[in-house]
């Protein structure tokens, strides 16, 4: 007698992305060939490479760790930066070579301890608040480094031990929240939460500042940018967006979430315990009216808001620098990669009585 048949059917197929099944399964495949590229993993190494190394930590949520070789300047403790990466919730991985491409090198060039990156979870198995809370995840882990060392306990080699590393080297009163995207939404809603927590929950963490660079702030009714470009990037196809969206957001929510748009009005900004900002602006990003929006609710609110202009260039072009296709402009958007860097490391230096990277 023949069994009854136990294949799964497939639901829903998001773009090559995402496969979703009857009985709730999710497989992820190969990202489409368009993106691969990008998509790369980079294998992590223990050996300086352009003056980084990067480390994998087997934490809950995972993370990876970009350590600067240079040696922390005049014997100071230097601040950390926690990272969240974009995606729309739904995809991305710390470890893919767009992130690599930039992170190292942000790594490298501004006066931090380090750099710590999370693998974030990912809708629809673990639709938001998930990432959120992977967020604060972190933030324990980073209070963990501060745990007192027990007399018994084999004290690592700190050329070995990239978390010893960071432990000697990190001041964790001076937390730096950075993200891209969808990332940077997180940012907002992390630093949010974690500036209106109790001081008891902060422990030894203190958030120094946040850093939305280009957030992907948006709303159900379109502003103006977003109706007028033309948009040809494939990572910021407007479907494929909603998509993400809804197997991320609670169901039956919009674009008018407080996980997408977050202040709605004067009274909910003002309302909001936030360290100061650095929102990332590119002048050709279709979001743009909307993280315009956002600095100026932020500062009528009387929220510290500082805005990095980069003109000439698309949604994370930091990112998808000598990782995309070669551009004509490619030189230009180098020197736009370039200044931003330059403004990161300032709004972390005057933070911390640092300066520029040795």
């Amino acid at each position: 007698m023949a069994s009854p048949c136990c294949c799964k059917k497939l639901v829903d197929d998001v773009a090559g992305w995402i496969k979703v099944y009857d009985d709730g399964s999710v497989e992820r495949p190969a990202p489409p060939p368009e993106f691969r590229a990008m998509a790369t993993a980079i294998a992590p190494y223990d050996a300086p490479c352009n003056g980084v190394t990067v480390h994998d930590i087997p934490a809950n949520p995972p993370l990876r760790l970009y350590l600067p070789v240079a040696a922390p300047l005049l014997g100071r403790r230097l601040p950390v930066l926690l990272h969240f990466h974009a995606g729309v919730y739904c995809v991305g991985d710390p470890t893919w070579a767009l992130y690599h491409s930039f992170y190292a090198r942000l790594a490298a060039s501004i006066p931090i301890a380090g750099i710590v990156s999370i693998t974030l979870p990912l809708a629809p198995e673990n639709p938001l608040p998930a990432a959120i809370a992977a967020g604060y995840t972190a933030i324990d882990w980073l209070k963990s480094l501060d745990r007192p060392v027990l007399p018994t306990e084999p004290v690592p080699d700190p050329t070995s031990d990239p978390v010893s590393k960071l432990r000697n080297t990190a001041d964790l009163s001076r937390v730096f929240l950075i993200g891209d995207s969808s990332g940077a939404n997180l940012v907002h809603q992390v630093a949010a939460g974690f500036s209106s927590a109790e001081p008891g929950y902060r422990g030894v963490v203190r958030l120094a500042g946040a850093i939305l660079l280009n957030p992907g702030f948006t709303m159900s009714a379109p502003s103006a940018s977003e109706s007028t470009d033309q948009v040809n990037l494939p990572y910021m196809d407007p479907k494929l967006a909603d998509r993400f969206l809804e197997l991320a957001l609670p169901k039956g929510a919009t674009r008018d979430h407080p996980y997408i748009w977050p202040v709605r009005d004067d009274a909910t900004a003002a309302a909001l315990a936030m360290p100061p900002l650095l929102v990332s602006i590119a002048t050709l990003d279709s979001l743009r009216d909307r993280q315009v929006e956002y600095c100026n609710l932020m500062r009528r609110a009387g929220k510290h808001v500082e805005v990095a202009l980069s003109p000439g260039v698309d949604h994370m072009f930091y990112l998808m620098h000598g990782i995309a296709e070669p551009e004509p402009a490619g030189e230009d958007i180098a020197a736009r990669v370039a200044e931003l860097i330059d403004t990161i490391g300032g709004f972390v230096g005057r933070r911390h009585g640092c300066v520029a990277r040795l």
